[in-house]
């Protein structure tokens, strides 16, 4: 029964693509690599970070996920480290 369980959560994994983090990764690193795909993509704009990746990190804060923007999947990843 745990066994069926385990590959029910697995497949809610896979369905709605979420993926789960290795121990390393953080909300902060996800933050340091959001802002610089901002810096790269809108160089001149100096609101991307404060407008787009601190609202993002705020939220990984308090729940542990982080989701992509549209433009690199949209792929949601959990069980972050919440720093």
């Amino acid at each position: 029964m745990k066994g069926i369980v385990v590959a029910g959560a697995l497949a809610l994994v896979v369905a709605f693509g979420v993926s789960t983090a290795s121990a390393q990764e953080s909300c902060g690193s996800f933050q340091a690599m959001c802002a610089q795909r901002c810096k790269q993509r809108v160089p001149d704009d100096k609101q991307c970070v404060p407008d787009h990746c601190l609202p993002k990190y705020q939220e990984c804060k308090t729940t542990g996920c982080w989701q992509e923007g549209k433009a690199y999947g949209g792929k949601l990843t959990c069980n972050l480290k919440k720093s």
